[in-house]
This record gives C-alpha cells, sequence and structure tokens, in this order.
C-alpha cells in the first residue's frame, strides 16, 4: 500500500502564507457580521412573536376573568366558545375551563393540573389534545370549587420558527465558512502566481542577472504597478553596475600612465647623478601633486553624486556666487586677454549650496580657458537669465567647439573629445559639473554655437528669504 500522505504539512504551510491568513480573516469577519445579523434577526423575530403570544395570552385571560365575573360560568363556557371558533388564532390559542380531575367544560385541550399552580405570571405547561402533547404558555387562575381557566398559546409553532431559524443560520454559517476556506486557499494560490513571476526576478538580480525583465501586464492593479517599479529598479541597477565598471575601468586607465611615468622618474632620479637628481624629483612631485588633484576631483564627485551635499542647502543669489568667481579668474583674464562680455540679472535666487555651485563654475570656466579659444583670440560670452521657474546660466564661447557626436557624452565619467585628447586633463571637470546640477534639481546641456560650444546650466528657481519669511 502508498505510504498515507499527512496532511498537517501542507495545511502548516497555508497558514504560513500571509495571503491566506488575511483571506481567512475576512471571511472570519464576514461570518461575524453575519452571526451578529443572524442574531439581531433572531431577537425581532422570534423575540417579537413570543412577546405577542404572551400579550395575547394576558389579554384573553383578562377578558375571559372579566367574563366569569359578569356571567358566571355558563358566560365563561360560551365565550371560551366563541373565541374557539371565531378563526382567530386558532392554530395557536389555548383556553381550558376544567377541574383539577381533568374534566374539560369548554377548551380544545386538556392540563395535568398535578404539576400546576395557580399563578399571576406565565408558565409552560404540558398539554393534551387529541392523544397531541404539547407545550403551551398559559396564564392559570383558581376560580375556585377546584375550577381551573388556563388562557394562552400553543408553543408549537414558534418552537417550529426556532428550529428551523436554526437550522437555516447554521447552514448559511457553515456555507461561509466552507466559501471562506475556498477562498483563502483560491487568494493564497492567486498570490503566490503573482508574487513567484517577483520572487524570480529578486533571485535573478542576487545571481548578478540584470538584464531580466518581468513581462508587463495590461492590468493596473498593485502587482502590475509593483512589477513596473521592479522593472524600472533592475534598469537602474544595471545602469549603475555598468557606470560603477565603467568607472572602475576609466579609473586604472587613468592612473596607470601618471604612475608609470611617476615610477620612471623615480627610477631615473635613483640611476641619475647629484646634479641632475633634483630635477628628476620635481617631476616626480609634479606628477604626485595631478594625482592628488585628481583624487581631489573624484572624492568630490562621489560625494555629490551620493546626495550628501544637499544637507547644506540653503537659499543664495546665483550672481553673488558669479561674481566672486569672475574674481577670482580676472587676472588670469587679464593675463590671456579674453573679451567677457556679461548680461546678468539680479534676483537670480536659487536653493544650493555656494561652494558646490562655485566649484560647478570654476570647471566650466577651467574648460573655457583649455578649449575655447581659436589660438588668437578668447571670447566669453555669459547671460544670467531669470524666469518663472528657472534660473539660466549660458555660456558662449567662440572655440573650436567639438565633434557632433561627442555632444551627447558630454559630461560622462572620464569622457574626453578626440579633439582634445592631446591636452592635459581627466574627463572629471564635466561629470562634477553634471553630478552638481542633477544635485540641485537642475540640467546642464551643451550645443554647437558655430563657431564655438554654448553651455546651458539650468536650476530652480527659490524665493528670497525676505520671501519666505513673509
Amino acid at each position: 500500500m502508498p505510504p498515507r500522505l499527512n496532511p498537517l504539512p501542507r495545511a502548516w504551510q497555508a497558514w504560513q502564507s500571509s495571503s491566506f491568513r488575511l483571506a481567512l480573516c475576512f471571511g472570519l469577519l464576514v461570518l461575524a457580521i453575519l452571526a451578529g445579523t443572524f442574531t439581531v434577526y433572531y431577537v425581532e423575530m422570534v423575540g417579537t412573536a413570543s412577546q405577542q403570544l404572551d400579550d395575547y395570552a394576558l389579554r384573553t385571560s383578562k377578558r375571559l376573568l372579566h367574563t366569569h365575573g359578569q356571567q358566571g360560568d355558563a358566560g365563561l363556557q360560551a365565550e371560551i366558545t366563541q373565541l374557539l371558533g371565531d378563526g382567530i388564532d386558532s392554530q395557536s390559542e389555548v383556553l381550558i375551563f376544567q377541574n383539577r380531575q381533568g374534566q374539560v367544560w369548554a377548551g380544545n385541550a386538556v392540563a395535568d393540573m398535578v404539576q400546576v399552580r395557580a399563578s399571576p405570571g406565565l408558565q409552560d405547561v404540558m398539554l393534551e389534545q387529541e392523544a397531541r402533547h404539547f407545550l403551551g404558555r398559559v396564564q392559570v387562575h383558581d376560580l375556585g370549587q377546584d375550577r381551573f381557566l388556563l388562557a394562552g398559546s400553543d408553543l408549537q409553532p414558534l418552537s417550529d420558527i426556532r428550529d428551523r431559524y436554526f437550522k437555516a443560520t447554521g447552514i448559511a454559517l457553515a456555507l461561509v465558512m466552507a466559501l471562506s476556506l475556498a477562498a483563502a486557499v483560491a487568494f493564497r494560490y492567486l498570490m503566490d502566481q503573482r508574487a513567484a513571476a517577483l520572487r524570480r526576478a529578486m533571485r535573478q538580480a542576487g545571481q548578478g542577472n540584470l538584464h531580466f525583465r518581468l513581462p508587463q501586464s495590461r492590468r493596473s492593479d498593485e502587482f502590475s504597478l509593483l512589477e513596473q517599479d521592479i522593472n524600472t529598479m533592475l534598469e537602474q541597477l544595471e545602469q549603475l553596475v555598468h557606470g560603477i565598471r565603467h568607472v572602475s575601468n576609466m579609473v586604472a586607465h587613468n592612473l596607470r600612465t601618471p604612475l608609470s611615468r611617476t615610477l620612471h622618474h623615480v627610477q631615473l632620479a635613483m640611476d641619475a647623478p647629484e646634479a641632475q637628481r633634483q630635477s628628476q624629483l620635481e617631476l616626480v612631485q609634479e606628477e604626485l601633486q595631478q594625482l592628488n588633484r585628481l583624487f581631489a576631483k573624484m572624492l568630490l564627485l562621489a560625494e555629490v553624486e551620493s546626495g550628501l551635499g544637499q544637507q547644506r542647502f540653503a537659499p543664495l543669489n546665483l550672481r553673488c556666487v558669479l561674481q566672486e568667481v569672475l574674481e577670482f579668474y580676472d587676472p588670469i583674464f587679464v593675463d590671456r586677454q579674453v573679451q567677457l562680455q556679461i548680461q546678468a540679472q539680479d534676483d537670480a535666487w536659487v536653493l544650493g549650496d555656494s561652494h558646490l555651485l562655485a566649484n560647478a563654475l570654476s570647471n566650466l570656466l577651467d574648460n573655457f580657458l583649455k578649449y575655447g579659444g581659436d589660438g588668437a583670440c578668447f571670447a566669453l560670452e555669459i547671460a544670467l537669465q531669470v524666469s518663472a521657474h528657472h534660473v539660466t546660466l549660458q555660456l558662449r564661447d567662440h572655440g573650436r567647439g567639438v565633434p557632433a557626436d561627442a555632444l551627447v557624452r558630454m559630461g560622462q565619467h572620464f569622457f574626453r573629445a578626440s579633439t582634445h585628447q592631446q591636452l592635459a586633463g581627466h574627463g572629471i571637470g564635466l561629470a562634477s559639473v553634471r553630478a552638481i546640477a542633477r544635485l540641485h534639481q537642475g540640467s546642464i546641456t551643451w550645443r554647437l554655437a558655430s563657431p564655438g560650444l554654448a553651455t546651458t546650466l539650468q536650476l530652480p528657481r527659490a524665493s528670497a528669504p525676505g520671501q519666505n519669511a513673509a
């Protein structure tokens, strides 16, 4: 015989599912609501019917007592006969005029008076009617001379209603429980089906496969939105990893050459005569200073791209930052005979870090001094414009520009145009400018100005400190 499967592990596995527990709890909540609703209906239906029977018994008993007091036994018998024959409540009313031995003078049943005592309240009494025994709720009056009046109702119809109600309620609640369990299992299965794709994507990403993408669904439910977010995250991770690999390769490439030159100069200094050793050591010092500047730029770029600079953001006037940077470069511009044209609006308030923005402007001016001349003339046009939502800084030189295919790659890590390969540099400056612009929720673009290159730095406009206070 094949071994019997133990259902406990499967049941425990289902209970471990959050979706199963959530659906089951929702089913139990519905069950509790239905149970409360059925209880209210029971109180309203059965309780009201029972109260109506009690009221009828008390009214009828009072009426019969009044008749007996006015007309005696004969009048009571006639009144009972009339009430039983009027067709009103004939299925449930109980009216009896009898003695203790069970002799009935009028009525539709007989009561065993051995266990019955007269009392002003209603009581449940076993009655007999045509060989049928049933329970009735009656009020018993002792009329004296071994005569008793019983007026009330048959409880059998009420018991039938109660039993049918309990049976129907039990079936309904059992059906709701079964449907809740089935819904919980189905809900768990559906959630597992939708979550399986998400888990598969996470496993693929954990294994390093960032090319994996979840299939796009036409639905717009929560899982579809989550799948879109995961695909976006995978794309960003793939780009980030690709960028890290590219940066690592470029760092290794850019460090290898100056390190090789430094080692070469050190070797020459060790082998050179005493008179030539000083010049070789000066070359070593210059190479190390260039490496130090490269690492400083890389550290600044890493800090900016990590977003740490946002902690120092404050409202500042970009025109003031531009003036301070231009004052620093003024001796260089005079020495290089730079023709400078400036148009700057005053109310150029932005939210940012003055040191980072000054560093970005310095990098742009350094690039202009390296590549912005045509060999004989240096001309730079600077325009600072303010609109409703942005502050725009434009720099336009009249140099040789860059190849058209290089425009889309400007600002990438360690990228240098083919026309600039022979000049000093590492391709870090414009990358830091772009990172600073992004940190300030802005952008930087380049276009060919024919002749020269036009650079546009756009930042979100901020309110002046006095306006914020207001």
